[in-house]
């Protein structure tokens, strides 16, 4: 029984319970979404309750002769056993010894908990039900759950710091289930509606307008104001269609380096206020941590996000790589910075340090930032496609609709030689967000593998009406005209890429190499390399060894199978592993594959072999990217066929027409098969090989397009089929009637021919 313990034990029993009343408490709130002020009032209650168990425990204690503080029991009893009369004073009033009972100790520690429980539902109650001031505004049917608002720019006097104050909002806004922030990209569309070009920040006038047209109810307006030295942060939720103040909120910050946690404090009440559950409050990071503790990082980070909207990718990325040396642990720069890296596809080693270094700090990211960032380094890093693809369902899981969950999810479908169902999610990431001209350029991709090509066309164009000038969409539509042989519009598009990427050294490389491209196709080889040397000092001025590496490979293929020149294509291949060794260039960057076919093709199996094995060591425990399949495939095939297996050779080339490219297999085995005497095989495969859409088309053009029409044209000719004969050769005069003065004579023989087939059929 309590009354027959000392005061001591009965302080341990009181610790104890109310360890475990907290515990329960915590466990409640946490599970059943309580604002935070639950934990806290039952402390409260305990702290009251303590010093009413203390009274009980002395007047319970003296009513039964206890003696001291410690206890020391005599019965009533003095030493000699004989009865001790009590001291009057020592016993409490008859009110007082009715008052402080254990009964009525334990009744009142139960209603005061009935009373926590009460005030704690009926708080609960009005949130929910939108009944009196703390009523939330989607309850009250003020908004809807995950209503579009329009976030307009904070204002203020240092413009740097309201962009940093604005983007540090919406990316903890953005972790919200019933808060919904529409995206600068849909604004800007809305905007180019309008007809309105916007010269500085988006203020609550025109957010207001913008919001009325779209049928959205509400715009967010923040403004900071400094004041002795301080800063005041406020955001009102305004009404569209009147202008009707529905919520105002402030903060304050006591210097610079307190404005982000001042806006996690801002946003978090507005998210509370709005509707948002308790629980999904507490599960979100803190923005210092979602972002990052240095607000000067911060305000990199927020300037390279417009620099990426105006198509400065350089700024973008010299921006964003400044940001990661004043915060190396800034989750969500490192993340940004990858994608604009991996964007380019140029350069591998510092895609996958940006990546992996988002995914070492990935809790530090938002949940859908960080779903975005595992499945990006599952993908890149590890190539684990699986992992990858069950990051983007889970994310998919939270939203069905994200539009970049759903195009990179079609990335990776598209990698394992599903056109069909990749076109399926770039449609729908597409649809999600009508702005994402990144999905409307991977729609192209799979349409022209599909070959859909006037579809496909259709879809660039769409495209560049959503981003007009937009250099990644213009130089995909250059690449379609090139591989569809409409020559002039291709070279007028390559040439239009330079004025468009704003002087970036990336697009002035991009849109030489297009025009490589487009000459070597020509037969014009020399004008070819002229233009490939040029383009190779961005490759060297940026030390990009291995893209170097890659694009030397394929010119000297150009020179092989294009001129029929292996002494040059040998001279091309050796220059390039004298710049760039291919052992100093690291894993995952070297273009080992590539390296591997081409010099199995010039006779040097011993070096192929050596490169083929490196990447087999390097990527043991990969699963392999539908490229690499293709690649490591035709390497081993010029290997087989170097060895006289031609059966071997075939068969590899046969494999690859179910994968990501069938078209590169009938483009090598026709080669194989005109070199094994077999015309009609070679046929067959080239003729296949010429009737696809594929999207690398123009590449492999540029290395052997012309000889295949040549081919082709002695062949038919030699079978006796002048008129399929004539066809080729005429197609072959037109592509190479510029060519460079070497290869003439080819293009004269075919003249002559096909005037001798004109002349016998009349």
């Amino acid at each position: 029984m309590i009354g027959g313990r000392s005061l001591l034990q009965i302080l341990g029993l009181y610790a104890a319970g109310s360890w475990l009343v907290l515990q329960v408490v915590d466990v409640l709130v946490d599970n059943m979404g309580l604002p935070d002020w639950v934990f806290p009032f039952a402390v409260v209650l305990l702290l009251i309750g303590l010093p009413i168990i203390l009274t009980t425990a002395v007047v319970q204690k003296r009513l039964s002769g206890g003696a001291g503080l410690a206890g020391s029991a005599t019965d009533g009893r003095g030493a000699a056993g004989q009865a001790v009369e009590a001291d009057p004073a020592s016993v409490a009033s008859p009110e007082i010894r009715r008052l402080f009972t254990w009964r009525n100790a334990l009744v009142g520690g139960g209603l005061a908990f009935v009373m926590l429980a009460t005030v704690t539902g009926g708080f609960m109650y009005m949130r929910n039900s939108g009944v009196g001031p703390v009523g939330s505004l989607v309850a009250k049917g003020v908004l809807e759950e995950r209503a579009p608002l329009v976030l307009t720019e904070f204002e203020s006097s240092e413009p740097d710091l309201a962009a940093t104050a604005t983007e540090a909002l919406r990316i903890d806004l953005s972790q919200s289930n019933v808060v919904k922030v529409v995206e600068p990209a849909v604004i800007a569309r809305v905007l180019d509606r309008m007809e309105i070009e916007l010269e500085g920040p988006l203020g609550e006038e025109l957010a207001r307008e913008i919001a009325i047209r779209e049928g959205w109810p509400a715009v967010i307006v923040g403004e900071i104001n400094e004041a002795g030295g301080r800063y005041v942060l406020s955001a009102r939720l305004v009404n569209a269609e009147d202008g009707s103040e529905l919520l105002a909120l402030r903060e304050t910050a006591s210097d610079e380096s307190e404005i982000v946690p001042a806006v996690d404090e801002l946003s978090a009440r507005f998210r509370e206020r709005v509707g948002e559950s308790y629980g999904s409050l507490r599960a979100s990071a803190p923005l210092e941590q979602v972002t990052t503790s240095s607000l000067d990082a911060l305000r990199l980070y927020s300037q390279a996000l417009d620099a990426d909207d105006a198509g400065d990718d350089d700024r973008a990325i010299a921006l964003l790589e400044e940001a990661v040396e004043r915060d190396t642990a800034f989750a969500m720069a490192w993340r940004k910075l990858g994608v604009l890296l991996g964007n380019r596809n140029v350069e591998g080693s510092r895609t996958v340090e940006a990546v992996s270094k988002a995914f070492a700090h990935r809790d530090r990211l938002t949940t859908r930032e960080r779903y975005l960032t595992e499945g990006t380094y599952y993908n890149d890093v590890e190539k684990d496609i699986e992992r990858a693809t069950t990051a983007y369902e889970n994310l998919l899981d939270l939203n069905p609709d994200d539009a970049w969950a759903l195009n990179n999810l079609g990335v990776l479908v598209s990698a394992q030689g599903d056109a069909a169902r990749a076109l399926e999610f770039y449609e729908r990431s597409f649809a999600a967000d009508p702005t994402n001209v990144i999905a409307l350029g991977n729609q192209s991709v799979q349409l022209k593998r599909l070959g859909r090509t006037d579809e496909a066309r259709a879809v660039l164009d769409e495209a560049l009406r959503i981003a007009p000038g937009a250099p990644d969409m213009v130089n995909r539509l250059a690449d379609l005209e090139l591989g569809a042989g409409n020559y002039e519009l291709a070279a007028a598009l390559y040439d239009s890429i330079t004025v468009l990427g704003s002087g970036s050294g990336y697009w002035e490389w991009a849109a030489e190499e297009g025009r490589v491209l487009l000459d070597a196709t020509q037969g014009r080889i020399a004008d070819a390399e002229a233009g490939r040397a040029r383009a190779a000092r961005f490759l060297v001025d940026e030390g990009w060894g291995g893209t170097y590496l890659w694009r030397s490979v394929w010119s000297a293929w150009t020179r092989l199978l294009a001129a029929q020149d292996p002494a040059g294509a040998a001279a091309i291949l050796d220059e390039a592993l004298a710049r760039y060794p291919a052992e100093a260039v690291p894993d995952g960057e070297a273009p080992v594959l590539d390296l591997a076919f081409l010099s199995a093709a010039l006779g040097r199996t011993r070096e192929a072999q050596a490169f083929l094995d490196r990447h087999r060591t390097a990527e043991a425990s990969f699963a392999g990217s539908g490229w690499e399949v293709v690649l490591e495939a035709v390497a081993e095939a010029q290997l087989a066929q170097q060895s006289g297996d031609v059966a071997g050779a075939l068969e590899l080339y046969d494999s690859l027409d179910r994968g990501v490219c069938p078209e590169c297999g009938l483009f090598w085995k026709g080669f194989l098969l005109e070199q094994a005497g077999d015309p009609a095989g070679a046929i067959t495969a080239w003729e296949g090989y010429l009737s696809r859409g594929w999207h690398i088309r123009h590449i492999l053009d540029a290395d052997g397009l012309g000889s295949v029409l040549e081919s082709l044209g002695r062949m038919h000719d030699e079978e006796g089929n002048q008129e399929q004969a004539a066809i080729y050769y005429a197609q072959f005069v037109e592509l190479w009637q510029d060519a460079d003065p070497e290869l003439q004579p080819r293009v004269a023989t075919a003249q002559a021919r096909l005037e001798e087939i004109i002349r016998e059929r009349g």
